[in-house]
């Protein structure tokens, strides 16, 4: 980058590229090992309920209140409150109370052809499991299958039970009868993890056509591979700050990251093509001037999706904030990604190439 006589690649270039280097080894350990990436609730399944009120709501007496009523698995509650709103967010994937005895019905089903009587007290086991949320008739003198079918009703009551009653807990917990507004949604395992498969797929497939539109354009490895390895970088701090600041892997923020693909893509093709097919000013010049109109671009795109952001988080749009902080996020990796290793990796590539002929 130019100014006024500064030119950044002008002496060793090279030591550059120990930073995105370093930086990459520290992505993968805050997405692989700490904190780590957690998928969404529309990718693993569960439900989630947000709770707003006129008043502040204290998230650590709620969820101390749920634990010791209920046995619920990868149970959050955390605050949603903004200078306008206020309110709390529960999370959890399944009731396991309810969770084992569907399970056991699944298995009475299973048997009920070659062993009636096991089948039977399987059933019964259930219900029993679920004499915690409603009451429930004997049915030890049904016969199995009519014990099955007691069961499944139970199960399908006991669930709806369960949704009033903690609602009802919650609303017990702020006493805020009346004043408290709800807003709950609820994904099945399997259709999250459908939904988890298909955004890999459909991510996997746009990489890969991304690449080969790459390799048909510039037709050389070394600069095709700098832009591919600049896309993995701009992904992975993406992720890595997602880990970071708990933003989950979800059906929003996976278009986030494949929006990151054609944002990085961008201001790495603007290198390469000015430093590979344009011939006026030094090769050192060229890739300074092009820094000055990337950072440009970049710049104008961040102010935009800091508005967004800030505007998102004080109005509780969370499918907005979580796009726009990914790709806040993706952005920032890419200004190191793109200057500090593909412009580097360029020059290398180029000179060496010039010094050969």
């Amino acid at each position: 980058m130019v100014f006024g006589m500064f030119n950044l690649y002008e002496k060793d270039y090279k030591r550059y590229l120990i930073i995105p280097f370093a930086l990459f080894i520290l992505f993968i350990f805050f997405i692989f090992v700490s904190p780590g990436v957690t998928q969404g609730l529309d990718l693993k399944g569960g439900t989630s309920i947000i709770v707003r009120a006129d008043v502040p709501l204290d998230s650590e007496k709620l969820k101390s209140i749920i634990e010791e009523t209920y046995s619920l698995s990868e149970l959050q509650v955390g605050s949603v409150s903004s200078p306008t709103s206020n309110g709390v967010i529960i999370q959890f994937s399944e009731n396991t109370d309810l969770a084992h005895a569907e399970e056991l019905i699944k298995e009475a089903n299973s048997i009920i052809g070659s062993d009636s009587e096991n089948a039977k007290q399987l059933a019964l086991e259930s219900i029993e499991i679920l004499k915690i949320f409603i009451k429930v008739d004997d049915a030890s003198s049904l016969s199995a299958e009519k014990a099955i079918a007691s069961a499944e009703s139970s199960l399908i009551k006991a669930d709806e039970g369960f949704k009033v009653n903690l609602q009802k807990l919650i609303t017990s917990t702020f006493n805020l009868e009346g004043e408290l507004r709800f807003q709950k949604r609820e994904i099945g395992p399997s259709l999250g993890e459908n939904f988890y498969s298909t955004g890999i797929m459909v991510s996997l497939i746009a990489f890969f056509l991304v690449t080969l539109v790459i390799l048909f354009f510039f037709r050389e490895i070394v600069p095709s591979v700098a832009i591919i390895l600049a896309i993995i970088f701009d992904i992975a701090g993406a992720l890595a700050l997602m880990a970071v600041f708990s933003i989950p892997l979800s059906l929003s923020t996976i278009p986030a990251l494949l929006m990151l693909i054609g944002y990085s893509v961008d201001t790495d093709l603007m290198l390469t093509t000015r430093l590979l097919k344009r011939k006026e000013g030094t090769l050192r010049e060229r890739a300074s001037e092009s820094m000055v109109t990337g950072l440009t671009m970049t710049f104008t795109t961040l102010a935009a999706l800091l508005v967004m952001v800030t505007l998102s988080y004080f109005s509780q749009l969370q499918v907005v904030f979580e796009i726009a902080s990914v790709l806040l996020f993706g952005l920032f990796a890419d200004i190191l990604s793109t200057w500090l290793m593909n412009a580097p990796m360029l020059l290398w590539y180029i000179e060496k190439k010039e010094g050969a002929e």
